[in-house]
């Protein structure tokens, strides 16, 4: 029997998205003070990307037959979810964590950039907010290795290593 986890993805995310507006105000906090310190900054340029508040990172889930890299950092200030690059992103402090097949990366840290090497096929879901979820497949049959992103707040989810 096979069983779909598409609706609890869908509630993942709803609940996901509910909690994250219903503390907005508390991760805000109160209105600043002079004596109040400054508030935290995003990281500088160099790292695009790396930075986000859980439960809003990008996660990059591998439900195929094969292990391939998710990166840390995008690198770039351009492209959305589903764009590539085949040029490696290599900023600062650029990490890459192994997925196994049924693996994931951890819904605590973002990790915005996933490979598709040279000779393989995926085919993959991405999840956004409601009502913008789609598919696409990244075909490398005799192509360059590519990098594609998954911004904040999004789920990529490699359905498949073969087309």
């Amino acid at each position: 029997m096979t069983v779909s986890t598409k609706p609890v993805l869908k509630h993942v995310r709803t609940a996901a998205t509910v909690v994250a507006i219903g503390t907005a105000a508390t991760l805000a906090g109160p209105a600043p003070t002079a004596n109040a310190a400054p508030p935290a900054k995003a990281p500088a340029a160099s790292t695009t990307g790396s930075w986000c508040r859980p439960p809003l990172c990008s996660q990059t889930w591998n439900d195929s037959g094969k292990g391939f890299y998710a990166l840390k950092n995008w690198c770039k200030s351009t492209g959305s979810t589903g764009s590539y690059t085949t040029k490696k992103p290599t900023c600062n402090n650029q990490k890459r964590n192994w997925l196994k097949p049924g693996e994931r990366t951890k819904g605590t840290q973002d990790w915005d950039v996933f490979q598709v090497k040279k000779g393989r096929c995926f085919k993959v879901d991405f999840e956004l907010t409601p009502g913008r979820d789609f598919s696409k497949k990244y075909n490398r049959k005799n192509k360059k290795t590519i990098y594609v992103k998954v911004a904040n707040n999004a789920f990529a989810k490699v359905r498949s290593s073969t087309c």
